[in-house]
C-alpha cells in the first residue's frame, strides 16, 4: 500500500520552493518539450539544480519526462515538460455564484458536469502521447487539485487509487449548491482521466464523505468487477 500524508513535503512542498515554480513556468512556457540544459539557461540555474527539482516535480506529477534519440548512436536525450496548464484563480466570486444560482434553478447538473469537463482539457491541454497508467494518472489528478487548493491525500491498494480531498477553495457555493459544484469537479475529475489516462480507468467523486471533506476514486475495471 501506498500512502501521501498531508505533511508529506514530496506532495505538498513540491511548489513551495521558488526554483520549482521558476522551473514549472519555464515549462509551461515553451513550445516543445526541453531538455535540462535548456532550463538550465533560461533559469540561470545549474543543470545538477535543475535536474534535482525536476525529480521532485516528476514524482509530484506536474512534470513529466521522455526520451528522444538524436542519431543512431549514443544515448537518448531527456527531455521535460509540463503535465498541466497553470491552475489560475480569478476571483470573480460573485459572478460564480450568479452563475451556479442560475444553473441550479434550471437543473444544470449536466451542463456544470460538461464545464468541469471542458476545464480539465484547458488545464491539460497537451496529454501523453501514451497512455497514463493508474500511478501517472493519480499523480496527475493529486498534482492538480493540490495547485487548486483541495489539499489531496492519496492512498493505493489493490491498483485502485482513493484520493481524500480534506479542502474545497469553493466550499461557500458547493455548501449551498452541491449539485453543481460538485457536478463541475467531478466533471474536471473525469476529463482529467479520460485525457491522459487508459480507457479502463474509471473516475467516481462522492462529496461529504466527512464534514467538508470529499473522496475521488480512480477505480480500474478489475476493481469495478469486484464490487
Amino acid at each position: 500500500m501506498y500512502i501521501r500524508g498531508v505533511s508529506d513535503d514530496v506532495t505538498f512542498g513540491a511548489l513551495a520552493v521558488p526554483s520549482r515554480r521558476q522551473l514549472l513556468q519555464a515549462l509551461r512556457a515553451a513550445a516543445a518539450p526541453v531538455d535540462a540544459a535548456a532550463l538550465a539557461a533560461v533559469t540561470g540555474l545549474h543543470p545538477n539544480t535543475v535536474r534535482f527539482h525536476l525529480d521532485v516535480l516528476i514524482r509530484t506529477g506536474f512534470v513529466r519526462e521522455s526520451s528522444a534519440r538524436q542519431g543512431r548512436r549514443g544515448r537518448p536525450r531527456t527531455l521535460y515538460e509540463a503535465a498541466t496548464a497553470e491552475a489560475q484563480d480569478t476571483g470573480y466570486a460573485l459572478l460564480a455564484t450568479v452563475l451556479v444560482d442560475h444553473l441550479d434553478q434550471t437543473e444544470g447538473g449536466d451542463a456544470a458536469r460538461n464545464a468541469g469537463r471542458a476545464w480539465a482539457y484547458r488545464l491539460r491541454p497537451n496529454p501523453a502521447d501514451r497512455p497514463d497508467g493508474m500511478q501517472d494518472t493519480a499523480g496527475t489528478v493529486a498534482a492538480l487539485f493540490t495547485e487548486l487548493g483541495f489539499r489531496p491525500t492519496v492512498i493505493t491498494a489493490g491498483g485502485d487509487t482513493q484520493i481524500t480531498l480534506h479542502a474545497c477553495p469553493f466550499w461557500s457555493l458547493a455548501e449551498d449548491h452541491p449539485g453543481i459544484v460538485c457536478a463541475v469537479h467531478l466533471g474536471l475529475l473525469q476529463g482529467l482521466v479520460e485525457q491522459g489516462s487508459q480507457a479502463a480507468i474509471e473516475a467516481r467523486l462522492t462529496p461529504f464523505v466527512r464534514p467538508r471533506q470529499c473522496q475521488a476514486d480512480l477505480v480500474t475495471a478489475a476493481g469495478r468487477t469486484g464490487r
